[in-house]
């Protein structure tokens, strides 16, 4: 039973939101509040909300839902296709990482808050912004894809993904080499979580 989350939704003409996520612990409780959590995102995600909205409001129904014993961490972005303006909360997630082609920059996504449904009240949220000025691809990912354990017993880290995004090829091609190369789909007895991988493309 699986307690990790993507989506993709169509908010406007001009623009997208997506998101990814993961609830603490595992088994039936977890998958039951990831599902009432995304019934609750795609009922409120839309043009008019702002992220930061957004985020204060999942986090009231996930208290209300989970009393506290149980948390998610969440991504959650907006893409502006006329703009290029990306708009994001990261609230506890592991960082996406966004490169840039043509200046071969890698960004970790950071800005946000604390995970969703940890405290009450969430007492601040950074809201990030960028413009995509150029072609970009970006891989968000659950924590069970840098948790991987290597022969040697060591974790592989955020190392797996900028070593394979780091290139000209498109980001399709970039996360079936990090399944490959680390033998997510072989049934390896070094994987312990649901891994999730969500990858975008940014044209110019």
């Amino acid at each position: 039973v699986g307690g990790d989350y993507y989506d993709c939704i169509r908010l406007s003409r001009d623009e997208v939101g997506f998101c990814i996520a993961d609830v603490s612990g595992k088994g039936i409780s977890a998958a039951l509040l990831m599902s009432n959590f995304q019934a609750n995102l795609r009922a409120l995600f839309s043009h008019e909300i702002s992220l930061t909205a957004l985020v204060e409001r999942l986090n009231e129904r996930v208290m209300s839902s989970a009393n506290g014993e149980k948390f998610i961490t969440l991504f959650v972005a907006k893409y502006n296709y006329r703009t290029r303006e990306l708009n994001f909360v990261n609230a506890g997630h592991n960082p996406p990482v966004l490169y840039h082609k043509e200046s071969r920059k890698l960004v970790f996504l950071r800005s946000g808050c604390v995970g969703i449904g940890m405290l009450d009240e969430i007492p601040f949220i950074h809201h990030g912004s960028m413009l995509i000025e150029e072609p970009s691809k970006m891989i968000c990912y659950t924590d069970g894809l840098v948790e991987v354990i290597d022969d040697t017993g060591v974790g592989f880290g955020t190392a797996v993904i900028e070593e394979n995004i780091a290139n000209d090829a498109p980001v399709a091609e970039n996360i079936n080499s990090i399944i490959e190369s680390r033998r997510i789909l072989s049934g390896s007895t070094a994987i312990f979580d649901d891994i999730t991988i969500l990858g975008i493309e940014f044209y110019a």
